[in-house]
């Protein structure tokens, strides 16, 4: 039995796809799709069949891809916007991180890395100066934010923007992703 036509574009959506792209992976016209959404046509039993079928393959991939939460790391190392640079510093060599969220009290505000660092020495300033400055004097933008549940596909590009990203749940921060986070995708 065929699911009610209505449903159709809500499956559609879900799983993020265009009338257009639906169309050219059923081998039907994107015309025919509209007008069944706007229930301007009753189309025959072999057209709703091939959009039934692909919709179903559609939702059993998107069921198999990874998502963010699969890789993100729950353990958020961070440091404060009013800590000094030399404690954010020492955070990064201890962790082998290049990067951290910088926060102010529970609020992430931007992000502190090794380059923002390396950039303060390449511009010649005094190295003392340096150890009296807080994080939030060298702070850059803070790092991209998505729902746990985004598929890694568009992450993987993200990351080449970004050295880190943050993911969250109900608007909630809930991990970070780096990039290497992604090997967790190598499986034996």
């Amino acid at each position: 039995m065929l699911p009610k036509l209505e449903e159709f574009q809500r499956r559609r959506k879900l799983l993020g796809l265009t009338q257009n792209q639906l169309a050219r992976r059923s081998g039907v016209s994107q015309s025919l799709i509209a007008k069944m959404e706007r229930k301007t046509i009753d189309p025959s039993y072999g057209k709703v069949r091939k959009i039934e079928q692909t919709l179903e393959k559609e939702e059993e991939k998107s069921k198999t891809t990874a998502r963010a939460r699969d890789i993100h790391s729950y353990k958020i190392v961070k440091i404060n916007k009013s800590d000094p640079i030399l404690k954010a510093s020492q955070i990064m060599r201890k962790h082998s991180f290049s990067q951290l969220p910088v926060y102010d009290d529970s609020k992430i505000v931007g992000s502190i890395s090794e380059s923002a660092i390396n950039n303060y020495f390449s511009e010649g300033k005094d190295i003392e100066m340096l150890s009296k400055k807080q994080v939030g004097d060298l702070m850059e933008a803070d790092f991209p934010k998505i729902d746990e549940d985004y598929p890694i596909e568009p992450i993987t590009s993200l990351l080449k923007c970004s050295p880190a990203i943050m993911t969250t749940r109900k608007g909630k921060v809930v991990g970070i992703i780096t990039r290497a986070d992604l090997l967790k995708l190598i499986k034996r």
